[in-house]
């Protein structure tokens, strides 16, 4: 398994990756058929699409060299010093095994000089939150999963200094 950049080629696999992982990691949180509304809209192939064309952004898959993709991230530069992780995701029948770490650490790595990165976790998923703690991301505050009217789904926002070098 090798952490690599995403391709339009690699489009359909990240989208049936983001349908199986999102439902394991929200179908008992927000409910099947919300999952599928979410997968079918915010992940859209025309969406990951605009991620790849994306300036100062970062989109891996964690690919098995046969053809599978079992984990993705995607990063954008928000700031001069800020890079927000927007999506992390690896299949579940591959968790606990490094995948998780390695795109993680490929995505903080490719922002030469950025300073922080950030990220919301819904309060309820305590094995991702517990992870990127273990990455050393701090909760520095809380807000609304997919700024949600009536706030049914707390998040907690979390930050990480990140290692700065230069060219």
């Amino acid at each position: 398994m090798w952490v690599r950049t995403a391709s339009e080629a690699d489009l359909p696999a990240v989208h049936a990756l983001l349908a199986e992982t999102m439902q394991a990691a929200y179908g008992k949180i927000l409910g099947p058929i919300s999952v599928v509304g979410i997968v079918s809209s915010m992940h859209a192939i025309d969406v990951m699409r605009a991620w790849l064309n994306s300036p100062f952004s970062e989109f891996v898959v964690a690919d098995d060299g046969n053809g599978s993709v079992d984990g993705m991230a995607f990063a954008r530069q928000l700031t001069d010093d800020t890079v927000r992780l927007s999506h992390l995701y690896v299949r579940p029948s591959e968790q606990v095994q490094g995948l998780g770490t390695a795109l993680l650490a490929e995505v903080e790595s490719a922002f030469p000089g950025v300073r922080y990165m950030t990220l919301d976790v819904i309060k309820d998923q305590s094995a991702a939150v517990r992870f990127f703690e273990r990455k050393g991301y701090v909760v520095t505050g809380e807000g609304c999963a997919w700024k949600a009217a009536n706030c049914e789904k707390p998040t907690v926002s979390m930050q990480k200094t990140l290692e700065t070098w230069a060219f």
